[in-house]
């Protein structure tokens, strides 16, 4: 009895699919443990690869579901929310570099497509309420300006 779908091939079958080998962009607990592209080194591990889309409303809508999660931005909660907002910020640029290098723009070093999503994603993080948190978002979202809007 299987309760999941288990594709042998990508979803459209024609499409050749981007493999990212950073676990840890799904598998927040690898973030307090040593880092490893390979996999884990034991006799019943199993590696997926569980399919994910990278794409601006996509990314918006995790961002909108970890606002709504978290709320204010107090010192309580700041780090874990800064946590996965950062999570979300790595499939910003691994999203920036796709399209950078499918389309090479003749200038800048991210693409227009990117550039569109960080400033609507500033947008939201703005938004949060504060709950005096001393550094999240307001550290995000200087550096997102700094690397994306200068």
């Amino acid at each position: 009895m299987s309760h999941h779908s288990l594709d042998p091939y990508p979803i459209p079958k024609d499409s050749v699919p981007l493999y990212i080998n950073e676990p840890w962009l799904i598998d927040r607990s690898l973030l307090e443990y040593p880092l490893s592209k390979e996999p884990e080194d034991t006799e019943d591990n199993i590696r997926i690869y569980a399919p994910i889309d990278l794409n601006h409303d996509a990314i918006l809508r995790r961002l909108e579901y970890v606002i709504a999660r978290y709320g204010e931005a107090n010192e309580d909660n700041e780090m874990c929310f800064s946590v996965d907002v950062d999570a979300l910020i790595s499939q910003i640029e691994v999203y920036d570099q796709v399209w950078y290098v499918r389309h090479m723009p003749k200038e800048g070093d991210h693409s227009q497509k990117a550039i569109d999503l960080v400033k609507d994603f500033i947008k939201r993080l703005e938004e949060i309420p504060d709950g005096c948190a001393e550094c999240f978002p307001f550290d995000t979202i200087e550096q997102l300006k700094g690397e994306y809007l200068a």
